[in-house]
């Protein structure tokens, strides 16, 4: 082999060994971010990960005291009989509203059947309300896709 061939043979492996080092660095780079633990943003994430699963009871363990009793009754079908979707959630903003509340606002995009001509999709926005307490961070109203009613006036809450 000629010094010229050889020479292009490495270049064009050095070019080859930088794609491939590229195309893994770009993959390992798009993985999800976690939040930092007991932040509103990591609740949110925790909760919206129950919800893809359909674990309703894990998803309900992020509730306040007050609305789990609230939601006692409450059936979990929005969470446990979702369609077959897949869920991605961006993070918009988070805004305190004073140190043992926060509205963490999630861009929520729900995929439906992967088929290539009777998929879809739909995205919107939803806010989550969340209310510090014990030192971690929980939903203090209804998350979607979970609803609890509101209490109706004079009526114990939890019947």
């Amino acid at each position: 082999m000629a010094a010229s061939n050889r020479w292009l043979a490495i270049v064009g492996a050095l070019i080859a060994l930088a794609v491939v080092a590229g195309i893994v660095v770009t993959s390992f780079a798009r993985g999800e971010r976690l939040y930092p633990e007991g932040s509103p943003e990591r609740t949110v994430q925790d909760y919206l990960h129950a919800v893809s699963d359909r674990d309703a009871s894990k998803a309900t363990s992020y509730l306040s005291p007050e609305l789990t009793t609230r939601c006692e009754q409450t059936t979990r079908d929005g969470i446990t009989n979702r369609s077959a979707s897949s869920l991605r959630a961006t993070l918009d903003r988070t805004t305190y509203r004073s140190d043992r509340q926060a509205e963490v606002q999630v861009r929520l995009t729900e995929t439906y059947n992967e088929s290539p001509f009777m998929g879809g999709n739909s995205t919107y926005t939803q806010v989550f309300v969340l209310t510090q307490a014990s030192g971690s961070w929980r939903f203090s109203e209804s998350p979607w896709p979970l609803y609890c009613p509101p209490p109706t006036p004079n009526a114990p809450l939890g019947r």
